[in-house]
């Protein structure tokens, strides 16, 4: 999976391509940042198609490093691999257990591992992360890479006769983090108790874990919920370790307290753990960094970016805020009162040059669809600002009654940018090849060279 950032000078466009997407992403997210901590979705970022696999941002911070940020995303609910790792076991000895059956990059990894002396400790595998902790039962987490191998899982505090036990199982969708947990020691028992757990929403996988500090013939499994293993070890004194899932539907669902019914071995010490996971918000995220640099200010039209032009500013005037309140007098009293709001957004003129009649027509023509403007600054300290606007008024003048250059004087109001999901369609020739597989498939779908000189300059508007 590769994800570049490259500077296109035709319109003032970052484009973010990627490729090698996790083949279950349905779509992805394209986000920026300048400092790592603040992100924002770009324009059209909300739902980007895996095909072409590419997004344009116009709205880039400009001479400053900018950071993208690609999250690939399954639409789909929680499912489980096609089958658990197999369990492996040992006596107070370090274990590898198998990855899961049909396990694929982005899934989400959970490995149980327990160890019969309850003292002992579990070390942390590498590249894996702790979920839930009772010192000698752990649940890890792990988010699949491509390359995925099975984990050691080490044990530190047992002694010869202490059964280890660690098993994997992985879930497509999942998020390793749990929304909510819950655990119970249990007294020594024949049986296992089972914690209850308060499931705060919907379309969660719901899971249960059980060991005991004995091994088992068989364990009563509870309606409803497919068992991830059963695991009774004979390798050191005795030990079992238990552990069953369910996904929700739109029905939420919690926990009851259930008894786990053990049948064979002894009364014995155990502990249960109730864990609630939501979907994960993406299966896997690469990012890539540039510093756009511009030599002049942009007037840019977010929904119609083929309309996107460089401009000379020749003058900016000086920057106005008009108060929202009122005073009212009060009969009898001097001071009168008053009502008031936060003031209004920045007005302010601009001047800008054309330096032909020809030049003066096309930024004429650029500004007459009157949408929202999008006023880009070549650094952050210009005295040019960075702003939406729009354009009230449109007055244009000459230096000269034979001059040819022509000067625009823009009156701009401040308004806020239109929602990420406001956004214009705009390829170039190079991008044609990731959307036609031959000639006669572009020839079929665009009639005339006309229509595709259309299609890579358009200014349709694509509001999702």
């Amino acid at each position: 999976m590769t994800v570049t950032a490259t500077y296109m000078g035709d319109l003032s466009r970052v484009r973010v391509a990627f490729t090698g997407a996790p083949v279950i992403a349905d779509f992805a997210t394209i986000e920026r940042s300048t400092d790592g901590l603040n992100w924002t979705t770009i324009r059209g970022g909300d739902v980007v198609p895996l095909t072409p696999g590419f997004l344009d941002d116009y709205e880039f911070a400009a001479g400053v490093p900018n950071t993208y940020r690609v999250s690939f995303v399954d639409s789909g609910p929680i499912v489980s691999a096609v089958a658990p790792g197999a369990a492996a076991t040992g006596d107070n000895t370090s274990l590898t257990p198998a990855l899961p059956s049909g396990w694929a990059e982005g899934d989400g990894l959970l490995l149980a591992a327990s160890i019969r002396a309850t003292a002992a400790t579990i070390a942390t595998p590498a590249g894996w992360t702790r979920v839930l902790d009772r010192g000698n039962v752990v649940l890890f987490g792990k988010r699949a890479t491509a390359a995925e191998t099975a984990p050691m899982v080490a044990f530190a505090g047992g002694a010869a006769g202490a059964d280890t036990i660690a098993q994997i199982n992985a879930w497509k969708n999942l998020d390793i983090s749990p929304v909510t947990t819950n655990t119970v020691a249990n007294a020594a028992a024949q049986n296992i108790g089972l914690p209850s757990l308060t499931v705060p929403g919907t379309n969660m996988l719901n899971l249960w874990l059980a060991w005991k500090q004995a091994g088992w013939t068989s364990v009563t499994d509870p309606a409803g919920f497919a068992v991830i293993g059963s695991t009774s070890s004979a390798a050191g004194t005795g030990a079992g370790l238990w552990w069953t899932y369910t996904v929700q539907g739109t029905t939420q669902i919690d926990f009851t307290p259930r008894t786990l019914t053990v049948a064979g071995g002894s009364a014995a010490v155990s502990t249960g753990m109730s864990l609630a996971f939501s979907a994960a918000p993406y299966v896997t995220r690469q990012s890539a960094t540039i510093t756009p640099v511009l030599d002049q200010a942009w007037l840019k039209n977010p929904r119609r970016p083929s309309l996107n032009t460089p401009v000379t500013i020749t003058e900016v005037g000086d920057i106005t805020r008009q108060a929202r309140s009122g005073t009212f007098d009060v009969i009898g009293r001097t001071m009168p009162v008053v009502v008031s709001d936060v003031m209004s957004s920045r007005s302010l003129p601009i001047t800008i040059m054309a330096g032909d009649l020809d030049a003066a027509d096309e930024l004429e023509t650029r500004l007459a669809a009157g949408d929202p403007v999008f006023l880009q600054a070549p650094e952050a300290a210009s005295a040019v600002p960075t702003l939406y606007a729009t354009v009230r008024q449109l007055t244009a003048s000459k230096s000269s009654h034979r001059g040819r250059r022509r000067f625009y004087a823009l009156d701009l109001t401040e308004v806020a940018a239109p929602a990420s999901t406001v956004y214009g369609a705009t390829i170039t020739y190079a991008d044609l090849p990731g959307l036609y597989a031959t000639y006669d498939a572009m020839a079929a779908a665009v009639s005339s060279y006309f229509n595709l000189m259309d299609l890579v300059a358009t200014t349709s508007v694509i509001v999702p």
